[in-house]
């Protein structure tokens, strides 16, 4: 995640964070945050579902995809950078 973060701050422009939150109290803010969004009625922006997954590390191997499914491959750089632009034509980046 720390490389990914970082490719995406030179990417936007947007300072990459600089620490890392202890599992316990993202589990905690992500607990409070899903109960106000029961009140406020907008999504969480700390879901529960998404701060229990990742507490693990996750690897995923194409090779099947690539060789069934003849799956193209995008440099992860270039991948970061189609979301970003993206997100940014879609209004949720406004840098």
């Amino acid at each position: 995640m720390k490389q990914a973060f970082s490719v995406l701050q030179e990417i936007t422009g947007i300072p990459a964070p600089r620490f890392q939150v202890p599992y316990a109290l993202a589990l905690f803010a992500a607990h409070i945050d899903e109960t106000k969004s029961r009140f406020t009625r907008k999504p969480p922006k700390a879901p529960l579902a998404g701060v229990r997954m990742a507490q693990y590390k996750m690897f995923f191997n194409p090779a099947k995809a690539i060789r069934e499914l003849g799956l193209p491959q995008t440099p992860p750089r270039q991948a970061l950078a189609d979301a970003v632009q993206w997100f940014r034509h879609h209004g949720y980046v406004k840098k």
